[in-house]
C-alpha cells in the first residue's frame, strides 16, 4: 500500500447514518423472488453510488484519494458503562430494516468500498480516531454525515458535508447552532444535554445559556470550578447540584480519538469498481434501475477471452433452416423429448390464432435442443397435415412438467398460460426476456427481433412476411405448414441460443 501524502484526501462516511435516511425517506420495498425486504439497501446503494460519482466527478476540486464507510457496530458500546441510560429512550429497529443491515454492508463491499466497525464503539469514534490519524499523516479529510456530534471535528482540514441538506458545514454554522467554536462543541452539549441520546446535562440550562457560561468559563471544567461565584441564584445552585451529570455528559459527548482500530488508514485507498462484483450484487438484490444507471456510467463487462471466443462462436454459427425438422408423426416427438431429458433443458415456443394466450388457439409447438437444430409441430393449421393436439399434448406433458428439465422462452409466461389451459402445469422455466432486461435494463428493447440482431448478428423471420399486413393479413392458422416450421423452427432455435449467451454472461 502506499504510503499516506500531504495532498492525499480522505472520505470518511457515516454508514449508520446513511441506512436509516435510506430507510425513513423511501417507500418499502422488496425483493420479487422472495418477498425480502429492501428498500434500505436500494436507497442506500443509490445515496452511495451518487456521494461516489459526485465525489469524483470534474466539478469537485477536492476528489478522494482514500474512502471508507463506517458503520455502528451495535446499540450498546463503552458509553453505556459510564452511564447504562445513554440512548435507552431509542426504540429497537424496525422488524423490516433488520434483516437488511447484512445487505448494507455487503453493498459496500459490493461497491470495492472498505466497510468499517468495531465493537464497543460507535461510527463516530472511529471516524473520530481515524480524523486524528490522516491529520497527523499531514492529509485531509471529508467528514459525510447529518451528525451534529460531528460537529466538534471541524477544523483546518476537516470538512463535514451534511448530505441531508445538501451542503458543506462551515464554522459559522457550528456557531449558530452551539453559540460556541467547534472546539468548545462538547462543552455546551455537557450542560445542555441531548434528549435524542438521552445524555441527561444540567437541568434547565439549554444550548443558549451553556453557550454563554462556556464562551464567559472557557470550558465546562473551569465553569464548574468558579460555579460560586455565578450571580444567579438559581442556575448557581442548579450547576454545584449536578455537577457530576455534566462531567459525566461531557463523556458521553466527547468522541474518542484513540480508538484501537484494526484498519489502517492506507487500506482505504480508493479502488476501480469491480464490475462483476458490483453488478452481480445488484441483479441479486434485483435493483434493476440502478444497475441500469451503474453499467451506463461504468460500462459493460469487458468479458474474458473465453467468454469473447464462446459470443463469437454463437454469433459465427450461422443461422440457417437446414435443420429445422417437421414433425409428421407423434413417434418423431420423441427423439425430442430424450435428448431434452440428456441434456436437462429445451427452447419452448408456441404459435397460436391470438395473442390473447387465455382466447388463443394452439396451432403448433416448436423444440430446440442444440444450437441450430429446432423442430415444429402442426396442431391447428387449417391446411396441411396436422398431429392430433390430444396425442400431443399427452406425449409432451411429463417433459414440460419435469422439475429436473429446464424450459427455454422468449416471454415464457405466455407459453406458460397457452399450456396451462391444456392441462399441464410446466416449471423450472427460463426467460431469454427477463435475462436480457437483467443484463442491459433500459440500454435496448427485449423482444427477440432485436435481441437477435444484437447478440446473434441474425435478422429474424418477420411475423409480417408470413401472415401480410393490413386488409391481406391472415391468421397463423393459415399459414402453410412448411413456412410455418421455418418461423416457428428459428424462434426456439434463436431462444436456444440467446439463453446460452446471457446465462453465460449472468454468471460472470
Amino acid at each position: 500500500m502506499n504510503k499516506i501524502k500531504n495532498t492525499d484526501h480522505f472520505y470518511l462516511i457515516d454508514g449508520s447514518g446513511y441506512i436509516f435516511r435510506a430507510y425513513y425517506a423511501l417507500p418499502p420495498l422488496s425483493r420479487k423472488s422472495d418477498g425480502m425486504p429492501t428498500g434500505a439497501v436500494s436507497g442506500f446503494c443509490s445515496m452511495l453510488f451518487k456521494l461516489l460519482e459526485d465525489s469524483k466527478s470534474n466539478e469537485n476540486k477536492h476528489k478522494p484519494t482514500h474512502f471508507a464507510v463506517i458503520f455502528d457496530s451495535a446499540r450498546k458500546n463503552f458509553r453505556n458503562e459510564i452511564y447504562s441510560d445513554y440512548k435507552a429512550n431509542r426504540s429497537d429497529a424496525p422488524d423490516d430494516l433488520i434483516p437488511q443491515f447484512e445487505f448494507i454492508r455487503k453493498s459496500v463491499k459490493a461497491f470495492n468500498l472498505p466497510s468499517i466497525e468495531l465493537i464497543n464503539y460507535e461510527a463516530d469514534d472511529l471516524i473520530a480516531t481515524y480524523v486524528e490519524q490522516i491529520l497527523k499523516e499531514g492529509a485531509k479529510a471529508t467528514i459525510v454525515s447529518s451528525d451534529k456530534d460531528l460537529m466538534q471535528l471541524y477544523k483546518k482540514n476537516i470538512r463535514i458535508y451534511d448530505p441531508m441538506k445538501n451542503k458543506f458545514i462551515s464554522n459559522e454554522d457550528v456557531n449558530n447552532k452551539f453559540g460556541v467554536n467547534p472546539d468548545k462543541v462538547v462543552d455546551v452539549q455537557a450542560l445542555a444535554g441531548d434528549s435524542s441520546d438521552n445524555v441527561p446535562g444540567v437541568p434547565g440550562i439549554g444550548v443558549k445559556t451553556a453557550a454563554e457560561l462556556i464562551n464567559q468559563y472557557g470550558n465546562l471544567e473551569n465553569l464548574l470550578k468558579n460555579a460560586d461565584k455565578i450571580k444567579q441564584n438559581k442556575r448557581r445552585e442548579t450547576l454545584i447540584q449536578n455537577k457530576d451529570k455534566a462531567i459525566v455528559s461531557k463523556k458521553l459527548v466527547t468522541l474518542k480519538k484513540d480508538v484501537p482500530v484494526i484498519n489502517k488508514i492506507s487500506e482505504f485507498e480508493l479502488k476501480e469498481i469491480d464490475k462483476n462484483k458490483l453488478y452481480n450484487f445488484l441483479r441479486e438484490m434485483e435493483f434493476n434501475r440502478l444497475l441500469s444507471s451503474v453499467i451506463s456510467t461504468y460500462g459493460e463487462i469487458e468479458f474474458s477471452s473465453k467468454t469473447k471466443a464462446f459470443d463469437k462462436e454463437e454469433k459465427n454459427h450461422k443461422i440457417s433452416n437446414k435443420n429445422y425438422e417437421l414433425i409428421e408423426k407423434e413417434e418423431d416427438i420423441d427423439k425430442w423429448l430424450n435428448e431434452a431429458e440428456e441434456r436437462g433443458e429445451i427452447a419452448v415456443d408456441t404459435e397460436t390464432s391470438s395473442l390473447d394466450p387465455h382466447q388463443a388457439k394452439l396451432v403448433g409447438i416448436s423444440f430446440s435442443t442444440k444450437i441450430g437444430k429446432a423442430c415444429y409441430i402442426p396442431i391447428g393449421h387449417t391446411e396441411g397435415k396436422n398431429l392430433e393436439e390430444k396425442k400431443v399434448i399427452k406425449k409432451i406433458k411429463p417433459v414440460l412438467e419435469d422439475k429436473s428439465i429446464k424450459k427455454i422462452g422468449q416471454n415464457i409466461k405466455f407459453d406458460y398460460i397457452i399450456f396451462y389451459h391444456k392441462g399441464i402445469n410446466m416449471n423450472a422455466m427460463e426467460d431469454t426476456m427477463l435475462m436480457s432486461y437483467v443484463l442491459d435494463a433500459g440500454k435496448n428493447r427485449h423482444n427477440m427481433d432485436v435481441l437477435s440482431e444484437i447478440h446473434l448478428d441474425h435478422k429474424t423471420i418477420a411475423f409480417k412476411d408470413i401472415v401480410g399486413t393490413g386488409k391481406k393479413q391472415i391468421n397463423f392458422n393459415e399459414v402453410k405448414i412448411d413456412i410455418a416450421k421455418d418461423y416457428a423452427a428459428e424462434d426456439a432455435d434463436i431462444t436456444f441460443r440467446l439463453y446460452k449467451i446471457f446465462s453465460k454472461n449472468i454468471k460472470l
